[in-house]
């Protein structure tokens, strides 16, 4: 009578209706569609500002005679190339490829969130971090060519600046990361639904 009554307990569990996975493909694709946009945009701001910028310094640095400025605008000219090549190489878009079903969809778009998530969690080492010796450099500039005390001033409020702006970007990045990490959990958790046809086994 007991093995009677766990098989009857089992065939009326299975007989309950599963719920698939809640997110469609389609959504996932649009949604990832939106995001990919948004990283491309991202990136040829980016890329724009950093152009814009190394002008600028290219200009200083052929118009300046002082060495000490020369090399505190190349420092800059290399430190924004460095930029912009490793946000090519990390932090480029990745398009869907076509002809996925849903759990593929699912599983490349939370892929490319943590992609992303770790480029914008990384942000002092490869977007800072090679600004820092420019910045280092025309530092000393000012102290050392320029008189007392108006170099040391001009040094003390462009470091501030600095500093401050450094300061909101990781603070703006670690906002992005929260964001980012919601969408991995949110993906995460539509993954983990069973999927249809599933059926869970009771315990006995």
């Amino acid at each position: 009578m007991n093995e009677t009554s766990n098989k009857q307990t089992q065939e009326l569990w299975q007989s309950q209706p599963v719920e698939g996975i809640k997110i469609s493909a389609d959504v996932i694709r649009r949604r990832a569609g939106k995001f990919e946009r948004r990283i491309y945009w991202r990136n040829i701001r980016e890329y724009a500002s950093s152009l814009v910028a190394a002008i600028f310094f290219a200009y200083f640095f052929a118009t300046t005679h002082i060495v000490l400025f020369r090399i505190a605008y190349a420092l800059f000219i290399a430190g924004l190339a460095w930029v912009v090549f490793q946000l090519h190489r990390q932090g480029s878009a990745k398009s869907m490829p076509g002809a996925m079903g849903t759990l593929t969809c699912l599983q490349f778009f939370r892929a490319e969130l943590e992609r992303q998530r770790e480029v914008v969690a990384n942000v002092w080492s490869w977007y800072l971090a090679p600004l820092v010796p420019g910045f280092v450099a025309i530092t000393a500039a000012s102290v050392i060519a320029r008189p007392y005390p108006a170099g040391l001033v001009a040094a003390t409020v462009l470091d501030a600046f600095v500093a401050v702006v450094f300061l909101l970007v990781l603070k703006m990045n670690r906002r992005a990361v929260r964001c980012l990490q919601r969408m991995i959990d949110e993906l995460s958790a539509a993954e983990n639904q069973p999927q249809s046809g599933e059926r869970m086994q009771p315990t006995t």
